[in-house]
């Protein structure tokens, strides 16, 4: 009965947060990917301390969020590596593998909501299938005077799916209080146990996830002469906020932190902070102008 009071009361907030007009009603939103990014950590059950964060990854997709009725609400988004080009993510979440030629492995997770419901804390939980896919071209070595570093083969492409629920913190009081806003910024978190999602862990962890850079802006110099270094970039790189403490260096063939320790071995937990844009011509028509 509570939880019922609780869904009809912050429907009505919904409601009048986001006006009359239908468009403010049910609004789609993009996801900035620029300025969107997914956590990706290791954690142990038997020891909560023991956590670190593998990388970071982006974030790109769309969001549907139904005032009138939040079980009507959608999430569709991918999480993949800064350095990927987005081009290179079939629609349906797949690795186009033509685009890594040169790549000797990615990972792209996908997730499509199947079910919205509020929580008794007033969270939105959303459920839906988590669909990983991994890449991995084999190196093949051939030494000689020549030798010019590995050449890849043929990709192996290895694909999973499991029921996975997000947890978005208030998001749907965030979303009521958007009203005119064109942006609107989401937290959700969702834990996994690797023996739940064989794979998860070894996509994860097989990888090299690089710095993601928001407002990166790449500028060429006007003149190229000796003393010329390269692009020139600019931007903020968001900060990994913990690292295994065994030492390792990054290259081409860089095969992920040394993770023989079995207690971090059981979570895998996927923190997302998103930024959602929707353009000025649906913000005007939500405030009524």
């Amino acid at each position: 009965m509570a939880n019922k009071i609780s869904h009809f009361a912050l429907a009505v907030v919904l409601a009048a947060g986001f006006a009359a007009p239908a468009l403010a009603q049910n609004t789609n939103w993009k996801l900035d990917s620029d300025h969107s990014t997914g956590r990706l950590t290791l954690s142990s059950t038997a020891d909560p301390d023991a956590t670190f964060e593998t990388g970071i990854a982006r974030v790109k997709g769309s969001v549907n969020l139904d005032a009138t009725s939040l079980s009507n609400s959608s999430f569709d988004f991918i999480i993949y590596p800064a350095d990927q080009d987005p081009a290179s993510i079939n629609k349906d979440g797949s690795l186009n593998a033509a685009e890594f030629s040169n790549a000797p492995r990615s990972t792209v997770i996908t997730f499509r909501s199947k079910e919205v419901k509020l929580t008794g804390d007033g969270d939105l939980a959303v459920t839906g299938n988590l669909t990983l896919t991994h890449l991995e071209r084999p190196a093949l070595i051939t030494y000689s005077e020549a030798y010019d570093g590995p050449v890849y083969g043929e990709p192996e492409v290895r694909t999973a799916t499991r029921e996975v629920v997000f947890v978005f913190d208030r998001a749907a009081a965030a979303a009521a209080n958007a009203g005119s806003s064109r942006k609107l910024k989401l937290a959700a978190s969702a834990t996994i146990k690797t023996e739940d999602f064989p794979g998860l862990f070894e996509a994860v962890t097989d990888l090299n996830w690089p710095v993601v850079v928001e407002d990166e802006d790449c500028k060429a110099p006007a003149t190229i002469g000796e003393e010329y270094h390269g692009t020139s970039c600019t931007g903020t790189p968001v900060v990994v906020s913990s690292r295994p403490s065994s030492s390792f260096t990054i290259g081409e063939d860089y095969p992920g932190p040394d993770l023989d320790a079995p207690r971090v071995r059981d979570n895998v937990s996927i923190a997302l902070n998103l930024e959602l844009t929707r353009d000025a011509s649906a913000a005007a028509k939500a405030s009524g102008n």
